[in-house]
């Protein structure tokens, strides 16, 4: 085996920056929100479209490609048995509002991009096409084949990778840019829940006559709003909602013509793997409720949202709270809401340390629901990941990160998803974005640093050389 001084190509991907950036603010402006399904497009035109911009230019870049039916697709380069890839995604959560930038014009201000996708995962899904062009522009000849797999799916559910893992190989060394440097090697486990209850109240001349809040489980909701009926209402009580309305800088009360209030909270948006990033809408819409308790009876379903979840992020009141000292602490997101007079139901984002019991979560939230007569479902799941320290694939990246940052590569524990998970432990999160710089992904004003995808695209290309040498080689 030969050992000595590593080989060190990753500036190869600095030519290669004018184009990175135009391909980056086109990919941007391509909107790519999930939307109604249809043959071959399974999450809508738009991410459809995104999908053949990427395959469509690493055919112009001289790759193999494939699009495995609408869900997934990659490009591929180089020959052997062994599979090494990069797993980045195409698709978006909305846009929101409050953008200072149209999120969807890819504008260039001080050096940075904004636009929804641009570092989550527009940015890195274009670096890592062009980390496989320097790598092939520069003549090397892997006796490994290496894919970039663009996903579809990857904010709504990850059904792209169960598609295209059903019809594709799981690679055996694989990293996906969607999360932040060094290298994540745990990432907690991720539950949505459907809260449900018939939505009953003893006065029916006084109502919640429709709630909505929210835009999807892994967002903190920025927006919530209400219409109660309130017709048999004295002056002076609705007088008083729009005085405690006025007072609280969070709410917004009018009348209507038809003698209902119309609330609206405001709250911040934020990332739902980490709760107080942003300020939740849905509990200051509890909170303001209860305030206005009188004028409105608090059904159970309102008072297990207010109670038991409020405005709390680590899940106290729910009985849930747990915290590994490597590891992190179980947060709670309340995303979404939707209530008419019918039915109440809310979307509950929960991840648990990988420490923690999965099942024991879930036992536990059921058990405190049902004092309220609140129907708990599994809307989505996924297991935590932990790829151990000596694994061949974290030596080898470390030697990436550490041959173009100089610096030790540290393990990280995180409580976002990626497709890392999908990869039955032979794939980890690794980038892109680096410490002490928020992009305010799943924000307003979402952007990424070309600089720092520049040198993210160092680390990139020589990670992929890295896991391509055999051992003989290393």
């Amino acid at each position: 085996m030969r050992r000595g001084r590593p080989v060190t190509i990753g500036s190869a991907i600095r030519s290669y920056q004018p184009e990175i950036v135009e391909h980056i603010q086109a990919l941007i402006r391509i909107r790519s929100v999930a939307s109604e399904s249809m043959p071959g497009r399974p999450f809508g035109e738009e991410i459809a479209q995104a999908l053949h911009y990427m395959l469509d230019l690493g055919a112009s870049m001289g790759f193999r490609t494939v699009n495995v039916d609408g869900y997934a697709g990659h490009v591929e380069y180089g020959d052997g048995e062994e599979l090494v890839a990069v797993l980045v995604h195409l698709d978006t959560v909305p846009e929101g509002i409050g953008w200072t930038y149209d999120p969807l014009s890819a504008e260039i201000h001080n050096g940075r991009i904004y636009g929804r996708g641009a570092s989550d995962d527009k940015g890195p899904a274009v670096v890592a096409l062009y980390a496989l062009k320097a790598i092939k522009d520069l003549g090397v000849n892997p006796k490994k084949r290496i894919r970039i797999i663009f996903g579809t799916n990857e904010e709504n559910g990850m059904t792209d990778m169960d598609h295209y893992f059903a019809r594709e190989p799981v690679p055996d060394y694989a990293f996906t840019p969607d999360a932040a440097y060094p290298i994540i090697h745990a990432e907690k486990g991720y539950y949505v829940f459907r809260l449900k209850r018939l939505h009953t109240v003893a006065e029916r001349d006084r109502r919640i006559l429709e709630m909505a809040g929210g835009v999807a489980p892994n967002v903190v909701p920025e927006h919530c709003r209400t219409i109660i009926e309130t017709a048999d209402a004295k002056p002076e009580e609705l007088e008083r909602i729009v005085l405690l309305a006025e007072e609280n800088p969070h709410i917004d009360a009018i009348l209507t013509k038809e003698r209902r209030v119309e609330i609206t909270a405001v709250g911040k948006s934020g990332h739902g793997s980490y709760p107080p990033s942003g300020i939740n809408a849905i509990s200051h819409m509890a909170a303001f409720l209860h305030t206005i308790g009188g004028i409105v009876p608090e059904d159970e379903f309102w008072r297990f949202i207010r109670t038991a979840i409020g405005f709390e992020a680590f899940g106290e009141s729910l009985g849930l709270a747990c915290n590994d000292p490597v590891h992190g602490r179980l947060t709670v997101n309340l995303a979404q809401i939707r209530l008419d007079e019918e039915m109440a139901e809310a979307i509950l984002n929960v991840r648990y340390p990988v420490t923690a019991d999965g099942k024991t979560v879930l036992a536990k939230l059921r058990q405190k629901a049902a004092g309220y007569g609140v129907e708990v479902e599994v809307a989505a799941y996924m297991a935590p990941l932990f790829v151990p320290p000596d694994h061949a694939l974290i030596r080898k990246l470390s030697r990436a990160y550490e041959a173009i940052m100089g610096e030790k590569a540290e393990l990280l524990s995180i409580g976002g998803g990626t497709y890392a998970r999908k990869l039955q432990n032979r794939g980890v999160a690794f980038g892109a974005g680096f410490r002490g710089t928020d992009t305010k992904a799943h924000q307003p004003d979402e952007f990424v640093i070309i600089e720092d995808m520049m040198l993210h695209g160092e680390i990139c290309t020589q990670a992929i050389y890295e896991l391509i040498r055999t051992e003989e080689e290393e």
